[in-house]
């Protein structure tokens, strides 16, 4: 097992005891018959393992020890592509064929359908929309590129200004919304949330030019900010319609299962 440099044994630990406390949880009741995990990063079904998890800063997690310690079949999804399975089949997406998820969470990661089907790249996992550059002369991103999608609109980024703004360090992530609403005519938070709305549409934009989805769905913890972003973001996008060159723009939607669609997504086949 590979980890990069600076990343501490005990995150890999902390893995690895989570998955082995569930199992051991539901096997006392249940019989298992397929272990579905969803991660950030590439996976590799066949040597059970996934690489270049860039957010966590590890380069290699191998999860033979639990399929040799339990002996049941593992299925190894990324995190946002199982989340974007899962609203496609049981949520927020079940009535398109043609759709683009995007996971607005610790980075941005992607799923996109055409006629209902997941495309895949055949080398790595393909169609990672927040590696979109919309600035080449922007951020550095964690990918070692600079002025990634994700580096603008990712919503951990969005919740690290805004409690540094608010002098809220220590504020529950299920209050920060509200503090947010509350103080939105704040100069600093109004710049705030009007940037990240403006960098969301022009990422937006590029995934309507080349895919031309039926609907958007917008998940991970965005879904939390609703109020504080989704009537701004329907007006900005109805207001610059003239930029898409569109006669319809696609349906945007929030993410239905929340924290629960990666989980629902790891097992579909």
């Amino acid at each position: 097992m590979q980890v990069a440099e600076g990343t501490s044994k005990g995150l890999e630990d902390s893995i690895f005891d989570f998955i082995e406390s569930k199992i051991e949880h539901f096997k006392e009741s249940n019989k298992i018959d397929l272990i579905g995990i969803a991660t950030p990063g590439n996976p590799d079904n066949n040597d059970l393992c996934v690489k270049n998890l860039v957010n966590l800063g590890i380069n290699n997690l191998s999860f033979k020890r639990i399929y040799e310690k339990y002996n049941i079949p593992i299925q190894i999804k990324n995190d946002a592509k199982a989340a974007g399975l899962a609203e496609l089949k049981y949520g927020a997406l079940k009535d398109y064929k043609d759709a683009v998820f995007l996971c607005l969470g610790t980075g941005i990661g992607s799923a996109v359908f055409l006629n209902g089907n997941l495309l895949q790249a055949n080398k790595h996992i393909g169609f990672e929309l927040g590696h979109m550059v919309i600035d080449r002369n922007g951020e550095q991103c964690n990918c070692g590129k600079k002025g990634c999608f994700e580096t603008y609109c990712s919503m951990k980024k969005f919740k690290e200004n805004a409690k540094k703004i608010l002098g809220l360090e220590n504020v529950s992530p299920a209050l920060l919304p509200e503090k947010i609403i509350q103080n939105i005519n704040d100069k600093d938070i109004y710049n705030l949330v009007n940037e990240f709305i403006d960098n969301l549409i022009i990422g937006l934009s590029n995934i309507i030019d080349i895919f031309e989805p039926e609907a958007i769905c917008l998940g991970g913890s965005f879904v939390y900010f609703k109020d504080v972003f989704s009537n701004k973001l329907s007006y900005e996008m109805e207001r610059r319609k003239y930029v898409f060159n569109k006669e319809s723009l696609p349906k945007l939607v929030l993410g239905e299962l929340y924290n629960d669609a990666g989980i629902l997504g790891a097992t579909i086949t």
